[in-house]
C-alpha cells in the first residue's frame, strides 16, 4: 500500500513540473501557505472570495491539515470556514438557476504504461489534471460538499480499456473549447492515459454505469497456458451454471458466497491465442473482470494482465427522450422563487430497454 500511495504521489509531482500552472492564483497561494509559505491569511481570504472560491479553499484546509503549521490552518480555518458556510447555502438556493455548470463525459483509454493504475489512481490523476488545467469541477450539495467526478465502471489495476468514461461536471465549460482542453490534458497525463473524447450531456442524463448492458474484452493468452485455458472455455461454455466462491459480506461478516458466472458471461472466442469475451455490466453484476475471467480459464487474477476492455454497450436514456419531465421551468423570476422554495418536481421514468449503443 505505501509503495503503491509513494509512486502515485510521485505521478501527481510529475504532472505538475514543465507546464504552466492554471489553477486560480488564489488556490496557488493556499497551497503553499499549507507546504510552508508565509503568505498571509486574510490576503489568501480575500482573495478566495474575489475569486469566488471559499468553499474549494475550506475543503483544501480539511485535506492539507496533516504536516502544515496547525497555527496557521486554525486561522485560516476560523476565517474561511463561515464564508463557506454562506457560499454553500447561497449555492444550494440558486442550484436550478446555475446555467453555467457543465456536465460533461470524458472519454479515455488505459493501456501500456497505465495499467496498473487503479479506480482510486485514476480518481486522483484525473482531478490533479483539471486542477492544473484550471478546469474547476462544480461541488455536490453534501455536508462536506465534494468534487463532481466519477469514474463510470471503473477498471481494477492490470485491466485495461479503449472506452472507458470519466463522468464530470465542471462551474462552466472550457472557454477554449474542448479541442483545445483534451489537447492541454493529453499532454499533462501519465503514459498510458489518453483522453479520446469530450461529449457534454444534459445535467438530468442517467449515470453510464445504469446504463451499462456490456462489456467486450479482449485478452492474448501466453502460449503455455493456452491449452488449458481453451479446455475450461469450452467447459464453461458447455455448463448450465458455473459457480465462483466469491469473498464479500454476508450479513455483515466477511465470506466466501457462490456467484453463477455463467449467466455473466454471453461469448467466449478464440482467435489463435487471443480469447475475446463479451460480459454483462450491469451496476448490479459489478464483479472484478480479471478475478472473473480467471475463475472461468482456472488461472490466478495476475496471469490476465492485459486484459483490455475494447467497447462498451449502452441502453438508450430514457430521460433524453422525455426532457420536459425533468427540465426546471423557469418562466419568470416570480416563478423561480416559488420553485426554489417549493422544491423540484422531478418524475422518474422507466427506461425502455431498446437496441444498445456500442462505445469504442
Amino acid at each position: 500500500m505505501l509503495v503503491r500511495q509513494a509512486r502515485l504521489a510521485a505521478v501527481l509531482a510529475v504532472m505538475e513540473e514543465g507546464r504552466e500552472n492554471r489553477e486560480p492564483a488564489s488556490l496557488q497561494s493556499l497551497r503553499k501557505t499549507l507546504q510552508g509559505g508565509s503568505e498571509d491569511p486574510a490576503a489568501i481570504v480575500e482573495s478566495l472570495v474575489a475569486e469566488n472560491l471559499v468553499e474549494e479553499g475550506a475543503a483544501l484546509i480539511r485535506t492539507g491539515r496533516r504536516g502544515a503549521d496547525q497555527t496557521r490552518i486554525r486561522d485560516l480555518a476560523s476565517l474561511l470556514d463561515p464564508l463557506a458556510a454562506k457560499a454553500a447555502a447561497r449555492r444550494e438556493a440558486a442550484w436550478l438557476l446555475d446555467t453555467r455548470r457543465a456536465s460533461v463525459r470524458v472519454g479515455y483509454a488505459k493501456e501500456g504504461a497505465a495499467l496498473d493504475f487503479d479506480e482510486g489512481d485514476l480518481h486522483a490523476i484525473f482531478m490533479q489534471a483539471f486542477r492544473l488545467e484550471g478546469l474547476c469541477l462544480a461541488l455536490d450539495l453534501g455536508k462536506r460538499p465534494r468534487p463532481m467526478i466519477r469514474l463510470a465502471l471503473p477498471l481494477p489495476a492490470g485491466a485495461g480499456g479503449l472506452s472507458e468514461w470519466t463522468e464530470a461536471v465542471f462551474r462552466m465549460d472550457p472557454p477554449d473549447g474542448p479541442e483545445a482542453v483534451m489537447a492541454r490534458l493529453n499532454l499533462r497525463l501519465p503514459d498510458g492515459l489518453r483522453i479520446l473524447r469530450w461529449e457534454g450531456h444534459a445535467a438530468y442524463a442517467s449515470p453510464l454505469g445504469e446504463l451499462a448492458q456490456a462489456s467486450h474484452w479482449r485478452w492474448v493468452c501466453p502460449g503455455e497456458l493456452a491449452v488449458e485455458a481453451r479446455r475450461r472455455a469450452s467447459a464453461f461454455l458447455e455448463a448450465k451454471e458455473w459457480i465462483w466462491e466469491k469473498g464479500g459480506k454476508v450479513d455483515g461478516q466477511k465470506q466466501l458466497k457462490p456467484l453463477d458466472l455463467r449467466p455473466l458471461v454471453s461469448e467466449l472466442r478464440w482467435e489463435g491465442d487471443i480469447l475475446s469475451s463479451t460480459t454483462r455490466s450491469a451496476v448490479s453484476d459489478a464483479t472484478n473482470p480479471l478475478k472473473l475471467h480467471a475463475a472461468i480459464l482456472g488461472l490466478e487474477p495476475n496471469a490476465l494482465w492485459g486484459l483490455v476492455r475494447q467497447s462498451l454497450d449502452l441502453r438508450p436514456d430514457a430521460r433524453l427522450a422525455q426532457a420536459e419531465r425533468f427540465e426546471p421551468k423557469l418562466k419568470n423570476m416570480y416563478e423561480d422563487a416559488v420553485l426554489l422554495s417549493g422544491g423540484t418536481n422531478i418524475t422518474l421514468v422507466d427506461e425502455d430497454d431498446d437496441e444498445p449503443i456500442r462505445l469504442g
